[in-house]
């Protein structure tokens, strides 16, 4: 995910990117003993994120999906309203938080 720069070179999130965040970020929950990533449902992930057009959360989703972050359920089918976090976008949700906090 690249940044934007505002008038003094310094990098900065787009809306864009905030919002592929707040979904990742609404897909980490995680559930059971094993802290497996639950599956979500299109609309669940739009309402959590705070997206409300289900339209944009998909797009976000495609997004994320190019850079292996999260996976359709079944794996494969894009048309699919179910998705999931994987490994890779647990990882990189963890950098995202530990960066913002320095």
């Amino acid at each position: 995910m690249g940044a934007a720069e505002d008038n003094f070179g310094n990098r900065k999130l787009t809306t864009s990117h905030l919002n592929q965040i707040n979904v990742l970020r609404a897909m980490s929950h995680s559930e059971g003993a094993a802290k497996e990533p639950r599956q979500f449902e299109i609309n669940e992930i739009s309402k959590l994120s705070g997206l409300m057009d289900e339209k944009e959360v998909q797009r976000y989703l495609f997004i994320l999906e190019g850079q292996k972050l999260v996976s359709p359920q079944p794996e494969g089918d894009f048309t699919s309203k179910t998705w999931r976090i994987t490994r890779v976008g647990i990882r990189a949700l963890k950098t995202i938080d530990s960066s913002a906090t320095h």
